[in-house]
């Protein structure tokens, strides 16, 4: 049973190195600084602790990086992990993204003394412009999109020799009454009482 645990868990790892191998990196190395990724030049400025290790980069580099004017890479917890920062005076990215705050993201990002490297691109990749479809001004496409919103449907409207045939405009004549109303007669009657004062009651009577 061990043996059959043993051979199902080699056999996992063959797979996994293999897949690895297949996706990883092509690294040739010129001299001790100077390298070829994947056709493009790199140079190692910086090799902290001896934190650069070429077999962990193969594994570790992605296209997405070719962007970036520099690449550093730390280690915790026997992870490599790879970020990339654009040169000094780029205007591209974030304020954190340049080369100049590299200190602070060694003392923020890494743990203490850890072993890192510095790789610098000298055939930086850069992106593909954006179409010239999207480049329309935001505030201009919000105003085409409310006018949209806004315009108001139209329906045909009828002639009018349709509308008088129509069943729903038929004119109905309303019934009237002439005949005079009936009043009911009428007598007062007068009472005297003990006192001597006198009330009057009226009395109707029906038809």
């Amino acid at each position: 049973m061990n043996n059959q645990k043993k051979e199902r868990r080699e056999a996992q790892l063959a797979k996994k190195a293999e897949t690895i191998k297949a996706y990883s990196s092509d690294i040739e190395m010129k001299n001790e600084t100077e390298m070829l990724i994947d056709g493009r030049e790199y140079v190692l400025i910086k090799n902290y602790r001896d934190g650069f290790q070429v077999e962990k980069l193969k594994e570790r580099f992605s296209s997405i990086l070719t962007k970036y004017d520099y690449i550093v890479g730390d280690w915790g917890y026997d992870q490599l992990r790879l970020r990339g920062f654009y040169k000094e005076d780029s205007n591209k990215g974030f304020k954190m993204q340049s080369i100049t705050k590299l200190e602070d993201y060694l003392y923020e990002y890494c743990n203490f003394g850890c072993a890192y490297f510095i790789l610098k691109n000298l055939d930086v990749k850069e992106p593909a412009p954006a179409p010239k479809e999207n480049k329309r001004p935001r505030r201009k496409r919000y105003r085409d999109n409310q006018k949209n919103k806004t315009k108001k449907k139209t329906y045909p409207r009828k002639p009018r020799s349709e509308i008088k045939n129509d069943v729903r405009f038929e004119k109905r004549e309303r019934k009237v009454n002439n005949k005079p109303k009936k009043r009911n007669k009428v007598s007062v009657t007068t009472v005297q009482n003990k006192k001597g004062s006198k009330r009057h009651f009226t009395i109707r009577q029906k038809d």
